[in-house]
C-alpha cells in the first residue's frame, strides 16, 4: 500500500508540474509585468513587456501545447493579410500584435484619454493597417501558378479497417502475417489508383502501418517493389514495434522513390508529452529535404510542426507534407495552426491526418483545399500542389524577433533601477 501510495503521489505531483509548465504562456507575461512594476518601470514600458513575453514563451518553450498550437495567432488564421507578418518575424510576431491590442486597451482604461494614450492608439492602429494592407496587396498580386504536382492522399482510417473481421478473414496465417498481407494489398491498390489519376506521390497518414521491428525490412522491401512497379513515389508511415519487451516504439516516415529506392527514413522528433514520450524513441532532430521529379519535399510527423525549429530547418523545400493523427478536439485547431508554417517558410503545406481535416495551404497561407475525413473508413483525395516555393525574410534571417523580445523583457525589468537612480540624483 505504501509503494502504491508513493507512486500515486509522485504521479499527481509530476502531473501538476507538467500542467503548470504547460500554462507558462499564460502566467509568465504577468510575472514579468509584476517584476517591471515592482522594480519601478514606467507603466507603458511594463505594458509592452506583455506581448514581448508572449513571444518569448511561445518560442523558447519547445512544447507542442505551448507553441503555435496554442498561440493567439491561431485565432487570426482567417486574417491572411495580418498573418503575412509571420514571413518576416515568424508566427510569434502575430501573437505580439494581437496581445499588444489588449495592452493598449488596458493602458487607456487605466490612464484615460490623454496625449500619451492617444498617440499609442494611433501608432498601433497605423501599424496594423499598414501590415494588413501590405500583406493583402502582395497576396492579390499573386495568381495561383499552373505549375503543379499531383499528390494522392490516402484517407483510410486503418484502426477502423483492421477492427473489421471480414477484412482480416480474407487472409491465412498468424495475425501478423494477415496484417502484413492486408497492408501490402492496401498499398498496392492505392498505388495503382494514384497512377491512374496521374499522381506522382502517394501519401498515407501517421500510424498507417504497424509492423514489428524484425519484419520492417521485408515490409519496406515489398513497398519498394510496389513503388518501382507502378512508377510512383511513396511517403510511407510505419510504426515500428520493439523486438524486446520494454523497448521503445519508432514512429517513422519512409520516403521511397518511383525507382524503388528508400531515400530517407525519418524518426519523429517532437513527441507529445505523456502520450508518446515514455515509450517512443526520439529522432535525431534533423529535418529531411528530398528532391524528386524537380520538386523539393520536406516532411514531419504530426506535432513535429508545432516546434519552432523543425519546419524552419526544411525551409529550402517547395512542399511540406505533414502526416498526422488527430482527434475531434483538435480537428480544426491543428488544421488552422499549420497555416503559419506555410507563410513563415514559403512552402506549400499538406496536412493529411486520420480523424481530422485534410488541408492544403499555398505559400501565402491561402487554403486551397479542406476536407473533413473524421471517421472516414476508406478513400483517396487528389490534390494539385504548386511546384515552387518562395524565399521569405524569416526563412533568410531566422528567429531574430523573439530574441529582441527577450532582450526587451530584460530591459523593461531593469529600467526601474535606472529610474530610481535618476530620482535619487535629482
Amino acid at each position: 500500500m505504501d509503494i502504491c501510495h508513493t507512486i500515486d503521489t509522485v504521479y499527481q505531483q509530476s502531473n501538476q508540474v507538467f500542467c503548470s509548465l504547460n500554462g507558462i504562456r499564460m502566467w509568465f507575461l504577468f510575472f514579468v509585468y509584476f517584476l517591471c512594476r515592482y522594480f519601478g518601470a514606467r507603466k507603458i514600458i511594463a505594458y509592452y513587456s506583455l506581448p514581448a513575453t508572449v513571444a518569448v514563451a511561445e518560442f523558447f518553450i519547445d512544447n507542442p501545447f505551448i507553441s503555435v498550437m496554442t498561440s493567439l495567432s491561431v485565432s487570426q488564421f482567417w486574417n491572411i493579410g495580418l498573418m503575412q507578418v509571420a514571413s518576416i518575424t515568424g508566427v510569434v510576431g502575430v501573437s505580439f500584435i494581437v496581445t499588444l491590442f489588449s495592452c493598449i486597451v488596458n493602458y487607456i482604461w487605466e490612464e484615460g484619454l490623454r496625449k500619451d494614450t492617444v498617440i499609442n492608439v494611433i501608432v498601433y492602429g497605423l501599424v496594423v493597417v499598414v501590415i494588413t494592407g501590405t500583406g493583402m496587396m502582395n497576396i492579390e498580386k499573386i495568381t495561383t501558378t499552373d505549375q503543379t504536382v499531383r499528390v494522392a492522399t490516402s484517407v483510410e482510417n486503418f484502426n477502423l479497417l483492421t477492427g473489421d473481421p471480414s477484412i482480416m478473414d480474407q487472409y491465412e496465417g498468424t495475425d501478423e502475417e494477415k496484417m502484413f498481407q492486408a497492408n501490402i494489398d492496401i498499398i498496392t491498390e492505392r498505388a495503382r489508383q494514384a497512377v491512374q489519376n496521374e499522381s506522382t506521390l502517394l501519401v498515407f497518414p501517421e500510424d498507417a502501418f504497424v509492423c514489428p521491428e524484425e519484419n520492417c525490412e521485408a515490409f519496406i522491401g515489398q513497398v519498394e517493389g510496389i513503388a518501382k512497379e507502378n512508377g510512383i513515389n511513396i511517403l510511407l508511415p510505419v510504426l515500428r514495434l520493439p523486438k524486446e519487451e520494454g523497448g521503445k516504439t519508432k514512429n517513422t516516415l519512409n520516403f521511397i522513390s518511383s525507382k524503388g529506392e528508400l531515400l530517407n527514413t525519418y524518426l519523429k522528433n517532437h513527441l507529445v508529452p505523456v502520450v508518446e514520450e515514455p515509450d517512443t524513441e526520439k529522432g535525431d532532430g534533423k529535418t529531411p529535404v528530398i528532391e524528386v521529379d524537380g520538386v523539393k519535399y520536406t516532411y514531419l510527423i504530426c506535432a513535429d510542426y508545432t516546434s519552432n525549429k523543425y519546419a524552419y530547418n526544411g525551409r529550402e523545400a517547395d512542399s511540406f507534407i505533414n502526416p498526422s493523427f488527430d482527434w475531434k478536439a483538435f480537428q480544426y485547431f491543428t488544421s488552422y495552426a499549420i497555416q503559419a508554417r506555410a507563410i513563415e517558410c514559403g512552402f506549400s503545406v499538406l496536412r493529411n491526418p486520420v480523424n481530422g481535416n485534410i488541408i492544403l495551404y499555398d505559400v501565402y497561407g491561402r487554403p486551397l483545399h479542406m476536407q473533413n475525413v473524421m471517421n472516414v473508413h476508406t478513400g483517396m483525395i487528389y490534390l494539385d500542389i504548386p511546384k515552387e516555393g518562395r524565399q521569405t525574410i524569416y526563412g533568410a534571417t531566422g528567429n531574430w524577433f523573439p530574441w529582441i523580445c527577450a532582450i526587451y523583457s530584460i530591459f523593461a525589468i531593469l529600467s526601474g533601477f535606472v529610474l530610481k537612480k535618476k530620482e535619487k540624483r535629482g
